[in-house]
C-alpha cells in the first residue's frame, strides 16, 4: 500500500497564517461582536472600531441625493439603511415607519438654496466701538429649491460677525435676516464673507459695510424736515421715499439717525460730518405702508454732548379713491355739485387731489368714481342712492326734501356717511334739519340777495384752516339768488362758520348760514351756487359780474380767491370784496375725504 501525503503549497500556508493573525489582531468574538484595533470590543456592539492614534474616522457609502434615490428599497429588509448624502452634506437613513429617507441633520434635512447677491445687503449703521443691536443684520435674498434647515453666516476681521439659522418651509424667493453681533474695531470698509449651509458665497461686488467714526455733536430741526415721495398702501418704498432733515453740527464725527417703524415703514441715515454748521442730511425709507393713517415718525439721533436727540415728523399716505355722488337739478353747467366746470376741474387736478409728490391732498383719483344725478330725485331713487353707501354725497342747487328723503339722509349720516349740503332753497329743506336734529322748531330761511358777503369765524378748524389755505376771518360770497340760514340750530353740536347776517347788510336776523356738525360727517353752506363758475379758469362768468359765480380756480384748477366781488351795502361798495369760496370748498372736500377714509360709512 502506497503512503500518500497532503502537502499545501507554501503560498496557501502563508495566507491561512495571515487570516488567523489578522483575526487575532483586529477582532475577537464576544457574543458575536467584532473589534477593529481593539481586542475587547464593546459587548453591546456588533462592530467596535477604535482609532489607534485618535486621528482617523470611518467612511460609509457616500452618495449624491440622486444616487440615494436610485436605490431600490426592500421594505422588509432595509429599515435603517444608512448613507452619507453629499448633496445635503448629511447622514441619511431609510425609515420603514415613514417610508422615506430621513436626515440626521433635522427632521426636514438641510435646505437647498441660492443667494441673490444683487439684492442682499447689510442693514443698520456701524460705528467704531459701538455694539451691534437688533437693527444690525444682513438682509439675504435667497431662492429655495428644497425646504429644510439653513445656516447663514457673514464674517469680518473687524470685531463683528453675523449668524442666522432656521428652517425654510416653502420653496421660492424669500428674504432672511441674519443678526449681527460684536463691536467694530476699526474705521474702514469691510467686505462680508458669506457662507450658506457650509458653502462659500461669492458676491461681485461684495456685500460691504462702512464702519463710521464715533458720533459728532449736532441738533435736528424736525419742524423744517421735508417728507419726499409718494406713499401708498401695499407699495414698497423706493429711493424716492426720503426725509430731508436739517441739522446744525457743532463738532465733527459720524451720525446715525433712525426712526421707529410705524405701520410697516421706517427711515434711517448715516454718514460722517465733514463740516460744522447748518446742513441737510437724507433719511432713506424702507418697508411697505400697511394703512393710510398718518404716520408720526419719531426721529432719534446719536448726537453726543447732551443735546436733544429725538423729534418727530408726519408721513402722509395716499388715501384710496372714494365713491362720490353729486345731486342737484341744475347740474351740468355751473358745477353746483362738482359735476362739471371749475369745481370739477379743481377736484380732478392732480396738484390738488392726486398721487404726485406735490399733491396738496395725497389721494388716488385713479381709483375714485363720481356719479352725477342732475335731477330732483324721487323718494325711492334718493333712498336707493344712499343705500348704495357712497363715501361722499354733495348736494348743490337744488333738491326738494320730503320726510322720506330726510329720514334716508339722517340714516346715512348716522351710519357715518359724509355729506356736503349747499342749499339756499326751497324752504322744505327745514324738513331735513328737523328730522336730523329731532327739533321741529328749526326753520330754513332764504332772505338775502345775490352777491351777499359773509365773514367766516376765526375758530381753528380743519375746514377753515385746511390744506388749501387758512381762511379764518375772511369772507365767502353768495351766488345769484337768495342766501339761506337756519334758526334754532343746535349750537352745542356744531362749529359755526358764518352767521345769518351778511356783512353787507344791517339785518338783525339770528341764525347760522354755514357750519360743520361736530359728531357727524356733515357740512352745511347756505348757498346752492356756492361752487358756481362755468369756466375752468380764474375769475367769474357773467362778464365780470360782481354778484354771480363766486368760485374761482386758476388755469391749472388750483383754488384761488375771487376778487372784485359783492353786492355792496351797509357802507361798502359793490365789488369791494375778495371771497374764498373755492378754498373753503377744497378744504371741505379734503376734510370729507379724510372722514370717509378713517371714520366713514365704508371704513373697515
Amino acid at each position: 500500500m502506497m503512503d500518500t501525503k497532503f502537502i499545501l503549497p507554501p503560498i496557501k500556508i502563508l495566507l491561512i497564517a495571515l487570516v488567523f493573525a489578522f483575526g487575532n489582531y483586529y477582532s475577537q468574538g464576544t457574543n458575536g461582536a467584532v473589534g477593529i484595533n481593539t481586542t475587547i470590543p464593546n459587548a453591546n456592539s456588533v462592530l467596535d472600531v477604535v482609532s489607534g492614534n485618535n486621528n482617523k474616522g470611518i467612511f460609509i457609502p457616500r452618495l449624491t441625493e440622486a444616487q440615494r434615490n436610485a436605490i431600490v428599497i426592500n421594505t422588509s429588509q432595509d429599515d435603517g439603511l444608512t448613507v452619507y448624502n453629499t448633496t445635503e452634506d448629511c447622514l441619511n437613513y431609510w425609515s420603514l415607519a415613514d417610508n422615506e429617507w430621513k436626515s440626521v441633520c433635522g427632521q426636514m434635512g438641510k435646505s437647498v438654496f441660492t443667494v441673490d447677491c444683487s439684492t442682499s445687503k447689510a442693514m443698520g449703521s456701524y460705528v467704531k466701538g459701538k455694539d451691534l443691536t437688533s437693527s444690525n443684520y444682513l438682509s439675504i435674498a435667497v431662492n429655495v429649491t428644497k425646504i429644510g434647515n439653513y445656516t447663514i453666516t457673514g464674517t469680518t476681521s473687524n470685531g463683528y460677525n453675523f449668524y442666522g439659522t432656521g428652517v425654510f418651509l416653502n420653496t421660492g424667493t424669500q428674504t432672511v435676516q441674519v443678526p449681527g453681533q460684536g463691536n467694530p474695531q476699526n474705521i474702514q470698509t469691510d467686505n462680508i464673507a458669506i457662507d450658506a449651509n457650509g458653502t462659500e458665497v461669492t458676491c461681485t461686488p461684495a456685500v460691504s459695510i462702512t464702519v463710521l467714526s464715533p458720533s459728532g455733536t449736532y441738533t435736528m430741526s424736525c419742524g423744517s424736515a421735508t417728507v419726499n415721495g409718494v406713499y401708498k398702501v401695499g407699495t414698497a418704498l423706493t429711493s424716492s421715499n426720503t426725509i430731508t432733515l436739517p441739522v446744525n453740527v457743532s463738532s465733527l464725527g459720524s451720525y446715525v439717525i433712525t426712526t421707529n417703524t410705524v405701520d410697516g415703514i421706517s427711515f434711517s441715515g448715516s454718514g460722517t460730518f465733514t463740516a460744522t454748521g447748518n446742513q441737510n442730511i437724507t433719511l432713506n425709507g424702507s418697508g411697505t405702508p400697511s394703512s393710510t393713517s398718518v404716520k408720526t415718525m419719531a426721529i432719534t439721533s446719536d448726537s453726543q454732548g447732551g443735546v436733544p436727540t429725538t423729534c418727530s415728523v408726519n408721513v402722509i399716505v395716499v388715501i384710496s379713491g372714494k365713491k362720490i355722488i353729486g345731486i342737484g337739478v341744475y347740474g351740468g353747467t355751473y358745477g353746483y355739485h362738482m359735476e362739471s366746470s371749475a369745481s370739477s376741474a379743481m377736484y380732478n387736478a392732480a396738484e390738488n387731489f392726486g398721487t404726485l409728490n406735490t399733491s396738496t391732498v395725497k389721494y388716488d383719483n385713479t381709483t375714485a368714481t363720481y356719479t352725477n344725478y342732475s335731477s330732483d330725485p324721487s323718494d325711492a331713487n334718493f333712498s336707493a342712492w344712499l343705500a348704495a353707501k357712497p363715501d361722499i354725497v354733495i348736494i348743490g342747487y337744488y333738491m326738494n326734501w320730503s320726510v322720506n328723503k330726510a329720514r334716508a339722509m339722517a340714516d346715512y349720516l348716522n351710519n357715518k356717511g359724509t355729506c356736503i349740503l349747499m342749499q339756499q332753497d326751497p324752504t322744505n329743506v327745514a324738513t331735513f334739519f328737523q328730522t336730523f336734529y329731532g327739533d321741529n322748531s328749526i326753520t330754513f330761511n332764504s332772505t338775502f340777495g345775490g352777491g351777499s358777503i359773509y365773514q367766516l369765524s376765526s375758530v381753528n378748524d380743519a375746514v377753515l384752516n385746511g390744506p388749501f389755505g387758512d381762511i379764518r376771518g375772511k369772507n365767502w360770497g353768495e351766488d345769484n339768488g337768495g342766501g339761506s340760514y337756519i334758526t334754532n340750530a343746535p349750537l352745542g353740536s356744531i362749529t359755526t362758520y358764518s352767521t345769518a347776517v351778511p356783512i353787507t347788510s344791517n339785518n338783525t336776523n339770528v341764525g347760522v348760514s354755514s357750519f360743520r356738525d361736530n359728531t357727524h360727517n356733515f357740512i352745511f353752506i347756505g348757498d346752492g351756487g356756492f361752487t358756481s363758475n362755468p369756466n375752468n379758469t380764474a375769475g367769474a362768468a357773467g362778464n365780470g359780474s360782481q354778484t354771480i359765480c363766486p368760485f374761482a380756480v386758476d388755469a391749472a384748477g388750483k383754488p384761488i380767491a375771487r376778487t372784485g366781488y359783492g353786492n355792496g351795502g351797509n357802507g361798502t361798495p359793490a365789488g369791494g370784496y375778495t371771497v374764498y369760496n373755492s378754498i373753503l370748498f377744497a378744504n371741505a372736500l379734503a376734510w370729507a375725504i379724510q372722514q370717509a377714509e378713517f371714520n366713514g360709512i365704508n371704513t373697515q
